[in-house]
């Protein structure tokens, strides 16, 4: 008699295994989502910042501290975060690695595969980006050129020479206030509509009312960048919202490009 009843209920675990499994296996499909996150701007402290996402901690231990943000650099933090389907409230955090101050907190999105977040730090305070509103009829950038110790107006273009020597210069701002954000309206110019024209121009940052008066260290190159890769609007391209944070370097100019690149032929 007991081997008979052991049979029958190891038959019926046979027959309910299969169930169990299904179960199983569709709550792993619905487990897990992914999600990219990305901050940009500027670390304007005298102290490294950490990153954190609800329980993971991007500290020295990961890829050899290449998310600690060093003090006085650029920010471009990106990691692709898994989290369980039902969790909500899911929280980006940036500390202060020496005073262990919390001074950035962001719940992310509930929806989506994106999140991106711009953050610009400078003497213990964030300075808030504020963008306008996207215009259909032109597009919208914002400068924030970083000038220590100065507050003398600037202004920027883009210029590039001819093979013949030609020179082009269009202006993307002029009279700028450094140390602030400044928006203008922007359609690409006569002589930068072009891809192949941005591969060879510069964008320069120039004394207001000059064009070789450097902005930055009467510097010159710590006053100009190489436009390629920064994805200025071309011939037709409208309704684009771009924030650009710049910043004299050691050696050079430095910019951060402070958008995702939009889904655009280039």
């Amino acid at each position: 008699m007991q081997t008979l009843i052991k049979n029958r209920i190891f038959v019926l675990l046979l027959a309910l295994a299969p169930f169990a499994m299904a179960s199983c296996n569709k709550d792993d499909m619905e487990m897990e989502r992914a999600m990219q996150v990305m901050v940009t701007g500027y670390n304007g402290s005298d102290h490294a910042l950490q990153f954190s996402i609800d329980t993971t901690v991007f500290d020295v231990s990961v890829k050899n501290g290449d998310y600690i943000v060093k003090p006085a650099s650029l920010l471009h933090f990106y990691a692709m975060y898994n989290y369980p389907l039902r969790r909500k409230n899911k929280t980006l955090v940036i500390t202060d690695t020496v005073t262990k101050a919390v001074i950035f907190r962001q719940v992310l999105p509930e929806s989506g595969s994106r999140a991106h977040f711009n953050f610009v730090y400078i003497d213990g305070k964030e300075v808030p980006s504020q963008p306008p509103a996207a215009d259909p009829n032109t597009n919208k950038l914002g400068f924030f050129a970083r000038n220590p110790g100065s507050n003398e107006p600037i202004d920027i273009f883009l210029y590039r020479v001819e093979e013949g020597g030609t020179e082009h210069r269009a202006y993307l701002a002029k009279n700028v206030r450094p140390n602030s954000w400044t928006y203008v309206d922007y359609l690409a110019a006569e002589q930068f509509t072009t891809k192949g024209m941005h591969d060879k121009a510069f964008i320069c940052f120039a004394k207001a009312g000059t064009t070789d008066q450097w902005a930055f260290q009467n510097d010159e190159t710590r006053s100009r960048v190489g436009a390629a890769g920064l994805f200025l609007p071309l011939a037709g391209e409208k309704g684009l919202v771009q924030q650009y944070f710049f910043t004299p370097g050691p050696w050079a100019l430095e910019v951060s490009r402070m958008f995702f690149v939009p889904d655009r032929t280039r």
